[in-house]
């Protein structure tokens, strides 16, 4: 039997999943790896959510952050340097989640933090409050569970990204489910990331006995960035949307636009314009301009008009700007 230990020393989320894959596609029997890792200002969906039903994405791009979307399920998580996520990779016949949580409560009890599970596979505080959990998936090889250990999350941040606008979104995803969370330098201020580090490492070779490190140099390989790319593609994290159907409507000094779509895999795939706008071409011009684009409508070309259909084109120019941010 054999153990390992790993850290990554990157704050990338999709950098750090792709690193999650290789090691459950590569663990041999009779093998567990703990694997320790941080992202940076990230909102983390589940394999079967929404993205624009868990999280304001463009805002969140805005202002620097990421959006991923995990091969597991369960709900969206927000994720920056308070937060510590651990993954443990086993074999199938080594494979124990109940163990696997008992290290993370061990972890906590050596700063004198008491937890206890929950029905939903998450670890809960005294008084009932979150602040660990963990989904899971399994390869061919071996079997994985991953969670998060909330110790000095920006809880603003979390709440800023994580809920959604008042938008008219009847979507057939997961929604998260809410949850009381507590960072644990509540209940020890002497608490740090790398101190909780630390702790779970002695942890786990308490539980199943010395460990060997492994070495930074074998992530570089080409299967990593191969799974980076498609954790950081486009399709991945917003593609995989489930299909929904979403109204927006905005009122602009030439009248009032009501633009209503559905989309399948957040490609827009059928679309209704009302509008008390004068130019009576605009309806079906903006319908055509939206229709099979990407909801983020990055690549939208407005094509050129005659002179006598300026005030048409300004119309159709105005709605594409408004329409390009109601997704925030």
């Amino acid at each position: 039997m054999e153990n390992y230990f790993i850290e990554s020393n990157a704050y990338n989320p999709w950098y750090n999943l792709a690193v999650e894959k290789y090691l459950a596609d590569y663990v041999q029997k009779e093998e567990v790896i703990l694997y320790l890792w941080q992202n940076q200002n990230t909102v983390v969906i589940g394999q079967n959510q929404n993205a624009l039903r868990e999280c304001r994405v463009q805002l969140l791009e805005a202002e620097g952050g990421y959006l991923a979307r995990r091969s597991t399920g369960g709900g969206a998580v927000y994720q920056d340097l308070g937060n510590l996520c651990f993954t443990f990779v086993a074999s199938e016949e080594r494979y124990d989640v109940e163990e696997q949580l008992k290290i993370v409560m061990k972890a906590c009890q050596k700063y004198g933090i008491c937890s206890h599970f929950s029905g939903r596979n998450d670890l809960l505080t005294d008084d009932n409050r979150k602040f660990s959990g963990s989904a899971f998936s399994m390869t061919s090889r071996g079997k994985v569970q991953h969670g998060t250990l909330m110790i000095n999350v920006d809880v603003n941040k979390l709440q800023r990204y994580l809920t959604p606008t008042q938008e008219k979104l009847k979507a057939k995803g997961i929604a998260s489910v809410s949850s009381r969370v507590c960072n644990l330098q509540e209940l020890n201020t002497g608490l740090t990331v790398d101190g909780m580090r630390a702790a779970l490492r002695a942890a786990f070779e308490e539980q199943y006995g010395r460990c060997t490190e492994l070495s930074l140099d074998m992530l570089n390989n080409d299967k990593i960035q191969e799974y980076y790319k498609m954790y950081s593609s486009w399709d991945w994290r917003y593609g995989r949307s489930p299909e929904c159907e979403t109204v927006y409507s905005h009122r602009f000094t030439w009248g009032e636009v009501e633009v209503n779509l559905k989309l399948h895999n957040l490609i827009i795939s059928e679309c209704k314009v009302y509008s008390d706008t004068l130019e009576v071409q605009f309806p079906n011009m903006l319908e055509g301009l939206l229709l099979n684009q990407r909801y983020d409508i990055q690549n939208i070309q407005i094509p050129e008009f005659h002179k006598a259909d300026e005030e048409l084109a300004k119309q159709l120019k105005e709605t594409i700007m408004w329409f390009s941010g109601v997704w925030r």
